[in-house]
């Protein structure tokens, strides 16, 4: 029993079972059977299945019969390029638009997020450089019991606290010399 190799467009997507169905383009059009999608982990590390999309360009392998097979993955062609061509870029660009990549040469990683992110961790978290860190928003609110400056504060602009300003003597701003 022999295996091909066939191209098509992805018709149909479980991903319950992990399989696709594909519009085979050398059968006149004929939709294959439920074929499956090779994952990088299944089992212990699991992910999220990674999954071709409807109407994605795919190359699958078939047995002689055309029942059973794999999909092998999407390939890109001239109607659809791939989105960076830079050998020393790591690039996903997810379809809402949301982009995350990574260029080894400059040592650079950018996540461009078109909606919320969420960074939740049970334990500490460390935010580490040596150089300066720039956080830029209209407004930002810090809802910690307890902040530690370790270091000179330079405000630039006012000062507004609904409680009392205290220095470790207990001095406030409110006495008067």
């Amino acid at each position: 029993m022999g295996v091909e190799l066939e191209y098509g467009e992805v018709s149909a997507v479980d991903y319950m079972t992990c399989r696709i169905r594909v519009r085979l383009d050398d059968r006149d059009g004929v939709e294959s059977y439920w074929l499956n999608v090779p994952q990088r982990n299944s089992q212990g590390t699991k992910r999220r299945p990674l999954m071709p999309e409807i109407g994605e360009q795919v190359a699958v392998l078939l047995d002689a019969d055309g029942v059973g097979g794999v999909c092998l993955g999407g390939i890109y062609s001239t109607a659809e390029p791939p989105p960076v061509v830079d050998q020393d870029t790591d690039y996903v660009r997810y379809s809402d638009g949301t982009v995350v990549s990574y260029n080894r040469a400059l040592s650079v990683m950018t996540v461009e997020c078109v909606g919320d992110t969420l960074l939740k961790c049970v334990r500490g978290l460390v935010v580490e450089s040596t150089q300066s860190v720039v956080i830029k928003a209209p407004v930002a609110t810090l809802e910690i019991p307890l902040v530690t400056v370790k270091g000179n504060l330079r405000v630039t602009g006012d000062i507004h606290a609904d409680g009392a300003i205290m220095d470790t003597t207990g001095n406030s701003s409110n006495h008067k010399h």
